[in-house]
Formats: C-alpha cells, sequence, structure tokens
C-alpha cells in the first residue's frame, strides 16, 4: 500500500471523529463513523505489525480504539462521554497522520 494511500486512513476517520461531536447528526451517521474507524484502525494495526513483526505502542493504541468503535457490538455511552473520547482519537488520528505526512 502506498503511503499516498495509507495517508487516507488516517486523515478520514480524523475528520468524521472531529465533526461528529459538533451536530447532532442522525443515527446512521454514528454507525459510518464506528465502521469508518473501525477498519481504519484495522488496516493501521495490521500495516504496523507487517512493518515491525512486533507489538508496539501503535497496535495497542488502534487496538483500544477498534475496540472502542467496534460496529459489531457497540459501546453505548452517553453523548457528554462520547464527546472528549472522539476530539481525543481525532487528535490522535491527526497526530499520526501529520507524522506520517512529514517522514515523506
Amino acid at each position: 500500500m502506498e503511503k499516498k494511500t495509507l495517508r487516507l486512513f488516517f486523515f478520514i476517520p480524523a475528520i468524521f471523529l472531529f465533526i461528529a461531536p459538533l451536530v447532532k447528526f442522525p443515527y446512521g451517521f454514528y454507525v459510518l463513523l464506528r465502521l469508518i474507524v473501525s477498519v481504519s484502525s484495522g488496516v493501521i494495526i495490521y500495516r504496523s505489525y507487517n512493518d515491525t513483526k512486533s507489538i508496539n505502542p501503535t497496535i495497542i493504541i488502534y487496538g483500544l480504539i477498534l475496540l472502542i468503535f467496534n460496529p459489531i457490538i457497540p459501546v453505548h455511552l452517553s453523548r457528554e462521554i462520547w464527546l472528549p473520547i472522539d476530539f481525543l482519537v481525532a487528535a490522535i488520528y491527526g497526530y499520526s497522520y501529520l507524522k506520517l505526512t512529514k517522514n515523506n
């Protein structure tokens, strides 16, 4: 997978996670958000493990994100609790995106 394509797996979830707490969307948006974050976390975990062949902080962080946002067994929390979680995870994705962009 090219670095340009990999950057999308950081950029798109960061945008979705940043706007999710700002506007009250219909429930379908949040299901889509969970799917996007889960798929991108899975790809990042897979790619990170293939690059290093060992467990590293990236795998642990994105593994936790995958557990929280998984669409199969959703974690139901109130909007007030999701607000900081969404912003924190958006910051993690944003930081990773900037780090990947800087390395190119």
